[in-house]
């Protein structure tokens, strides 16, 4: 396999520039190589001889065991979110509150949609049915 070789220094001294080799991370799951071969290309991005450039969303999260839809609420935090979630002080997702309903208006809506008369009678037949 070939790697893309970028200008970066790397231990480098200010006469001696150093290339490191990158490799894109959307071809890793497409590459067509042996088990072998792609163990010593996990080597050597452990080892820091190969940089991996344009990391996808499902790569990451698949590294760090959770859901796409999990990295991108962590996205979504500003950084003191995100260290309070790393703390432990906070969830990722904070629970959706229900607004609370007037429930006046909520029965104006309900005799609007059935009619007033098919709201009595539901009203007499509730009654009947406490009373027995």
């Amino acid at each position: 396999m070939e790697y893309n070789y970028k200008s970066e220094a790397v231990n480098a001294t200010d006469s001696v520039m150093a290339l490191r080799a990158t490799v894109d991370a959307h071809s890793l799951p497409h590459l067509k190589a042996s088990k072998a071969v792609r163990a010593c290309i996990g080597a050597d991005i452990l080892d820091g001889e190969l940089a991996l450039q344009n990391l996808t969303i499902k790569l990451v999260a698949g590294a760090v065991g959770v859901s796409t839809t999990s990295v991108i609420a962590a996205q979504r935090l500003t950084p003191e979110q995100r260290q309070a979630v790393k703390n432990g002080r906070r969830p990722l997702r904070l629970p959706r509150i229900p607004v609370p309903v007037d429930p006046v208006k909520r029965l104006i809506e309900i005799v609007a949609e059935i009619g007033l008369d098919a709201a009595l009678s539901a009203l007499a037949e509730s009654e009947e049915k406490v009373a027995a």
